[in-house]
């Protein structure tokens, strides 16, 4: 059977959890391709710090979704490979902020335009409006599975 095809018909879960991984998929051979040596979860700490410049592991653990645990290990390996610094704040040792070193601020630029090129290539042939839509939905679905409750229906 097609990754593409799903066992449960018209199933919107099977689907989009296909669709993601195909695209992570995607994103990571144009990474490996362009020179760029960073798993999918390294880029996303990236994006919270090439956005926000320094950042505690909680704020990162909670943007990438993922438990202090894990993220720690992912910044373990972005420090291994001098991309980002993490300090121990001094009023709270159990709280470290992590920034970015020259290395990590330089891989900006060209991680952004493989990213751009990656989302341009995936969205070919898709008319804008049916993607404006598809991301209102996909938004909505995530917001009343994430912050309603299930008392409320």
């Amino acid at each position: 059977m097609n990754r593409c095809e799903c066992p449960i018909e018209e199933s919107l879960g099977c689907v989009t959890n296909h669709s993601a991984m195909a695209a992570r998929n995607y994103l990571t051979r144009q990474l490996a391709l362009n020179g760029i040596d960073m798993t999918i979860e390294q880029f996303k700490v990236m994006v919270v710090l090439w956005k926000e410049g320094t950042s505690t592991q909680q704020n990162i653990a909670d943007f990438v979704g993922k438990d202090k645990t894990s993220v720690t290990r992912l910044i373990a390996g972005l420090e291994k490979r001098s991309l980002i610094e993490r300090a121990t704040a001094c009023q709270d040792k159990r709280c470290n902020h992590v920034t970015l070193t020259a290395q990590g601020i330089a891989l900006e630029k060209p991680t952004m335009k493989v990213l751009e090129e990656a989302s341009h290539y995936m969205h070919q042939g898709i008319d804008p409006n049916e993607l404006a839509i598809t991301m209102r939905v996909l938004k909505q679905m995530c917001f009343t599975l994430n912050y309603t409750s299930k008392e409320s229906e």
